[in-house]
């Protein structure tokens, strides 16, 4: 789970800010705030903010640091740097994640210079209990410097990982915890302690999903028919009149004619790599997704391909209809819909403008549905929205509430609802406008409102 994300130098951040799940003060609701001895979790922040205060700036953030790990400098980094001040291009952009794993309080930070696409530093360590850093490994390639941590115990795991880290020095493009978990199942096999290193990863390649607004979140299967039923409930809950769903197959020359040739082979060579490396007993299967067509790719017994779609009904079982003959907002539920099924416990779902397509009442109803469902789940949802409604439905807890501002440098600060320590009776939605809340409203320039209306009337 996740605990805290710092930034530096990095778009509209200068000066670092923090982002933060640890549950504050607020009493109500506590049945969804995770627990244990030494942590206190929220399992959803939603993040409000004018247009152009940052919002999509911090997804982005988490979206840079996933590809870091699990890819590589991703493109366009360049000028991410905090551009408003020109010598930032000169200072590296840090960041800080903090994650609990089980039951451990695991940090990992580094810092690139993205003007050069130079990673400086880099810190994987356990902060104990008692407020103490326990090192996994550090990494600095300004000194030359790899060094394994007092974490582990074992000598031959150590002398390993010095020598990855060792070989890893010359190369300042690629994280070493991305390194470190690229064909290196051998070493996990002989040496268990080193594992702490592979769930690190694991937690950012599969555990973390980063969605923008026009993206769906990772492409899950929705084709399962161990899902299908917990799919059509929840459409059908959310009010969308579906009650019923069913795969249907799809001649392949079909898709042929839709899909570029290019693309298609890409996908087919994806699965049978898939194919041969899970083996027979699995059955892998590729998402193809455009706006309202989706299909997936599988491979038989036989290695023939295979390709499905799903259909819906809605009162008769007897009538189904494609998603293209489907709303805009139903849609926009499917792309969404992971959030809510079993299979998301343990994640952590980033997603920019949740409320994209969306009536603000479904918006709502989604959100307050996940709340509920956490009560009973480890899942933790981050999302930007517009919807400052939601804040006069009190459905969130004072510290699921994060403001994003920006000041007169032009710089984004994150301001947690707590931060601003109003009285137990007062409303947030009323404190927006009330003036107490006056900061994280957009910032309109009345005087010259005034005067392009006179021009227009004149």
């Amino acid at each position: 789970m996740l605990i805290k994300f710092s930034i530096t130098n990095f778009l509209s951040f200068n000066d670092k800010q923090c982002f933060s799940m640890e549950a504050g003060k607020a009493r109500k609701n506590s049945k969804r705030i995770y627990r244990n001895k030494n942590i206190k979790l929220t399992k959803c922040v939603v993040i409000f903010g004018a247009n152009a205060s940052g919002k999509s700036n911090l997804v982005e953030a988490f979206q840079f640091v996933q590809d870091m790990v699990v890819d590589g400098l991703p493109r366009g980094f360049t000028n991410k740097y905090f551009r408003q001040i020109p010598a930032n291009q000169s200072i590296p952009s840090s960041f800080k994640i903090e994650l609990l794993l089980d039951n451990k309080h695991i940090v990992y930070e580094f810092s690139v210079l993205l003007k050069t696409g130079s990673i400086e530093e880099e810190h994987l360590y356990e902060l104990t209990t008692s407020n103490q850093e326990k090192s996994i490994f550090y990494r600095n390639l300004k000194s030359s410097i790899f060094e394994a941590g007092d974490y582990f115990k074992n000598k031959n795991a150590v002398e390993k990982l010095n020598m990855y880290g060792e070989d890893s020095i010359a190369d300042s493009e690629l994280l070493f915890l991305s390194i470190i978990n690229h064909g290196k199942e051998k070493m996990y096999e002989d040496n268990p302690e080193l594992k702490i290193l592979r769930k690190v990863y694991i937690w950012f390649n599969n555990l973390l999903t980063v969605s923008n607004p026009d993206s769906i979140l990772t492409g899950y299967p929705y084709f399962s028919s161990s899902n299908l039923n917990e799919i059509a409930n929840l459409l059908n809950a959310l009010g969308t009149g579906i009650s019923d769903l069913k795969i249907v197959e799809v001649p392949v020359d079909i898709i042929k004619s839709k899909v570029p040739e290019e693309l298609f082979n890409k996908v087919v060579a994806d699965l049978e790599k898939k194919s041969a490396k899970k083996g027979r007993h699995h059955s892998p299967s590729i998402m193809l997704r455009s706006y309202k067509e989706f299909y997936t790719f599988e491979l038989n017994d036989n290695d023939d391909l295979i390709i499905k779609t799903i259909e819906f009904s809605h009162e008769s079982k007897s009538v189904y209809f494609n998603l293209k003959e489907e709303s805009d907002g139903t849609a926009r539920l499917l792309d969404l819909i992971e959030i809510l099924l079993k299979v998301s416990d343990n994640r952590v779902f980033v997603i920019d403008e949740i409320d994209r397509c969306l009536h603000p009442a479904m918006t709502t109803r989604m959100i307050e549905l996940f709340l509920k469902m956490a009560e009973q789940r480890n899942t933790q949802l981050i999302i930007t929205s517009h919807e400052s409604r939601l804040l006069a439905t009190e459905i969130l807890r004072n510290d699921e509430v994060c403001f994003v501002i920006k000041n007169e440098k032009g710089e984004s600060i994150l301001n947690p609802l707590e931060k601003y320590q109003l009285r137990a009776d007062k409303k947030v939605y009323s404190a927006m406008f009330d003036g107490t809340l006056s900061d994280v409203l957009p910032n309109y320039n009345e005087e010259k409102m005034e005067f392009i209306l006179k021009k227009d009337r004149s």
